[in-house]
């Protein structure tokens, strides 16, 4: 994906101008410098086009200065010139933030969404369902969502990876390449000169069928688990024994309302270990 000069790959973080979506825009502007993305920040309120806070827009110049990567000084230009970085930003007016986005997302796919989430328990998750979790969803995008407690993996003051160890689950029901090959070629690059441990646990009946054949880059160490019983225990005691710094996930989401309602197993993990989430749709 990021080998071929006419392939640019598209990321967009969502931002209503918190610390926790700050955080997120760090986490998706990492990823964008190392992949050479096409990056763009959404925000979707009640207020007009004119009435937009503009200014509240994360600075991207000044965070690629404080890098180390654009001198303090460098015109706007350089961050496509220098670092070959393609950076909009936009606004859209919708009062439900699940919808602008998700109408947005229709219009201009995006092969990385990275959302901050408030990972909502009890009555308020019934009737006010995840932001992240919804538009991940409906619109069948690859999501990193990152939860407000979470410190995430991104040093926002270098933009370097801290990663080191991730756990990738899978279910019975679910054809694991895609989610591997993607997984493994985004860490390839975010990971730089770290190495990074990969556990696969699959998750549901434990004759899962032929071996797989695990990615291979250079410092990336795959190895794979399969755990019987219910889903989200094996998976979260796996992510604490590994002492994970990203749990993805690739399985499928309930269909029924009242199920969606009362949160998907990637909305349970987080909430149940507080740690920052890549949501890969099944394909």
């Amino acid at each position: 994906m990021h080998d071929s000069p006419q392939i640019t790959p598209r990321i967009m973080v969502t931002t209503d101008f918190s610390i926790e979506s700050e955080r997120a825009f760090y986490h998706a502007l990492a990823f964008a410098v190392r992949h050479q993305a096409r990056l763009t920040l959404l925000h979707t309120g009640s207020e007009s086009r004119d009435a937009v806070p503009w200014e509240l827009f994360p600075g991207v110049r000044d965070t690629l200065a404080r890098w180390g990567l654009l001198e303090a000084d460098a015109p706007r230009s350089a961050v496509a010139e220098q670092l070959r970085l393609g950076v909009a930003k936009m606004a859209m007016r919708d009062d439900d933030p699940r919808q602008g986005i998700t109408d947005y997302l229709r219009k201009h796919p995006t092969d990385l969404l990275v959302m901050a989430t408030e990972g909502r328990t009890g009555l308020a998750r019934l009737f006010n369902s995840s932001v992240a979790d919804t538009v991940s969803y409906t619109t069948k995008s690859h999501t990193l969502m990152l939860p407000k407690h979470a410190p995430g993996f991104i040093d926002p003051k270098t933009g370097r990876s801290s990663l080191q160890r991730v756990l990738c689950a899978l279910d019975a029901e679910t054809d694991p390449r895609p989610a591997l090959s993607y997984l493994g070629e985004w860490l390839d690059i975010l990971s730089g000169d770290n190495t990074v441990e990969v556990l696969v646990l699959h998750t549901g009946e434990p004759d899962r069928g032929p071996e797989l054949l695990l990615p291979q880059h250079p410092n990336q160490v795959w190895r794979e688990e399969t755990a019987a019983g219910e889903p989200l225990a094996a998976i979260c005691a796996a992510a604490r024994a590994l002492n994970a710094g990203l749990v993805a996930v690739s399985a499928r989401s309930p269909l029924r309302l009242i199920a969606r309602m009362r949160g998907s197993l990637s909305d349970k993990i987080m909430r149940e270990l507080g740690l920052p989430l890549l949501s890969i749709p099944p394909f």
